[in-house]
This record gives structure tokens, sequence and C-alpha cells, in this order.
């Protein structure tokens, strides 16, 4: 997030985990609808902050096709790049199935939108994710973009690993991430480990991220150190 257009844009792709994680539908009738909010003391997207380590609040809405696997849902965040850009909203769609061995299958589409400041252009990324008992994998990968320098389109791929583990009424989690660009030379590896769990009807989530990379080569600035989030969250 260098205050230019290409890195400045890219911290919002670089930095934790599906947009519509942690959202639950319902099974019953034709198509279902679900929501989900959230107050963090960051927004961390993929390791990186996007708010410049101030907190955010978040939202989303979500609907499931009854038991076709199709879903599709929009999601939104302040965010806080250090020039007029001040919303982020997502729109996303997939299909995700669940074979008779309990191996998960998961494919999609987001489109990450912008507003309040020209310079940040939109991005398209799709991805494909497996997962299997308390692991899962996904691979993203930017389709549409103008990142790249020159304002050609950056490719660029990322890919995250997750580790969840329920005892009692908790859960651990831990991920780790990669990123690869054809534009940018500071590919970095990224990881978390977190608890959750759930309470008065609320989600609490206290969770440590961090990099091998301070962010001063790809971003401009050192938000991509080792932090500690803590979230509140309400299903709807």
């Amino acid at each position: 997030m260098k205050k230019t257009v290409v890195t400045y844009s890219l911290a919002a792709i670089t930095a934790g985990g599906l947009l519509h994680a942690g959202t639950t539908y319902a099974e019953d009738g034709p198509v279902s609808v679900s929501g989900n909010v959230a107050l963090s003391t960051d927004y961390v997207f993929r390791y990186i902050s996007q708010t410049l380590e101030e907190p955010s609040i978040s939202g989303g809405f979500d609907l499931a096709f009854g038991e076709t696997g199709l879903y599709a849902g929009t999601w939104a965040s302040n965010v806080d790049f250090g020039d007029d850009a001040n919303i982020e909203v997502d729109f996303y769609g997939g299909w995700a199935t669940e074979f008779g061995n309990g191996l998960g299958f998961d494919v999609g589409i987001i489109d990450y939108e912008y507003f309040d400041d020209n310079n940040n252009p939109n991005i398209l990324e799709i991805y494909a994710g497996l997962s299997y008992s308390i692991a899962s994998a996904t691979f993203y990968y930017g389709v549409d973009n103008e990142l790249g320098q020159g304002g050609g389109t950056d490719n660029y791929w990322w890919l995250e690993g997750a580790l969840e583990y329920d005892f009692g009424p908790a859960a651990l989690t831990g991920t780790v991430g990669r990123f690869e660009s054809d534009d940018f030379n500071d590919e970095y590896v990224g990881w978390s480990v977190g608890v959750s769990t759930a309470a008065l009807g609320l989600g609490f989530d206290l969770t440590y991220y961090d990099t091998d990379s301070d962010g001063e080569a790809l971003f401009g600035k050192d938000i991509a150190g080792d932090r500690v989030v803590f979230t509140v969250s309400k299903e709807l």
C-alpha cells in the first residue's frame, strides 16, 4: 500500500480466508438468507492490515439456493489505505458440495469494489478449495485487475491452507498462506493462529497474525508485521 495506484490496491487482495466463512445457511426452503455483522480491532485480509491497524466494522448477507450448493453474497467493511478510499464492498458467488467420503469442494468468483477513490482499481478473483475433516486448502487467482506495472493486469495467486479443531465450546484455527505475483518482487508467506467461541448470542475470536515481510517493499507501510486482532460478531 504505497502511495501509488499499483501497490496501494494490492494490499486489499493480499491479506485471510473466504469472505463468506463463518456464515451459516438454513437448509429449509428453496432460497435461504443469512447475515452477519462484526466489530474488529483491525481489518486483516491475507495477513495485511486494511485499516492502517485501526478498528473496523463489517457485515454481509448471503443467499443459499436450496440443496443445489449454489450460493451468492455481498460483504462490506471500512478501509483505510492512506488516501480517499474508505469503503470496500465485495460480491461473490459459487458452488459448494460435499461428497460421500467427506471431501468438500468449493469453487467461485469474488469481485472486490473500492469506493471514494478513483485510483484504486477493482479486482476480480476466481477460487477453488478442498476440505476434509479438520483441514482445508483454497487457491485464488487474480483474473481482472489493473495492479500491474503501467496499469496492466497483474497475474498473481494466493494459496492458503487451514486447520480447525473444535474442543468443547471453542475452536482452535491455524492458517498459512503464500502470495506470488508476476509484477511484484516481495512474495510473502503469512500465518495465523486463533481461538473462537460463542456466548450470549455473540461470536468471539482472538487471532494472532504474522508474515515474513514487514510490508515496506510491497506496500510502503509497516502493515504486515505481527498483530493480535479481537473480533466480536453476530449472525443475523
